[in-house]
């Protein structure tokens, strides 16, 4: 393994008729679907003559970025839940007006691995150690190259995994990408380092905004 593109799902529902996120499960908007096509246009571009494995969230929103992404790539489109974002338990399917009414309290400042929002779901550390073994069953082959289609916090604790965080690393520093980018990690054999090649890239949406 010597690369891994890592793609932020492109504009969902979510994102504009008030539902929550996490795992409630909206398709793309009209505009999601522009912009996983200039997503794959680009990455027609830029891998030219080099070998992918595409994977998705089960989650519309991924799935269907992938599945525009996957038709000018050529490649089929591997499904892994655990690509998911962070499990949103009771307030999957909720208006983000009925997450804010229902979610636990925060009992300390700052960011706490231990935090469970909602009843039924994810704390952040569960989360993290789910991505992480996720990503390493998914990686196994060293013969491969990925394009992992996912969500934004998903998105943040892949990086993390990549370079190595140890779990309470996560408590002082975070990855905010936005949706439909690109950013790249890949291994730097002569130094042996896996390396952040960039992040959070959002240039092929100019016709569009970002």
């Amino acid at each position: 393994m010597t690369k891994l593109i890592i793609i932020q799902h492109c504009q969902s529902e979510h994102h504009i008729n008030n539902m929550s996120g996490g795992w409630t499960d909206t398709p793309l908007t009209s505009l999601g679907r522009k912009q996983a096509d200039l997503i794959g246009k680009r990455l027609r571009v830029d891998i030219l003559n080099e070998k992918y494995v595409l994977y998705a969230s089960d989650l519309k929103r991924a799935y269907q970025t992938a599945e525009v992404i996957g038709k000018h790539l050529n490649l089929e489109i591997k499904i892994d839940k655990d690509l998911r974002e962070i499990n949103t338990g009771i307030a999957a399917g909720k208006t983000k007006d009925w997450a804010n009414a229902h979610r636990n309290p925060r009992t300390e400042k700052g960011f706490n691995l231990d935090y469970r929002e909602f009843p039924q779901g994810e704390t952040w550390k569960q989360f993290y150690f789910r991505v992480c073994d996720c990503m390493e069953r998914i990686t196994k082959s060293e013969n491969h190259n990925y394009i992992i289609v996912t969500h934004g916090c998903t998105l943040a604790f892949i990086v993390a995994w990549w370079l190595k965080y140890d779990v309470q690393m996560l408590v002082s520093s975070y990855f905010s990408a936005s949706p439909a980018s690109i950013s790249i990690l890949q291994y730097k054999e002569n130094y042996q380092q896996n390396v952040l090649k960039s992040f959070n890239d959002t240039s092929h949406l100019k016709d569009f905004g970002k």
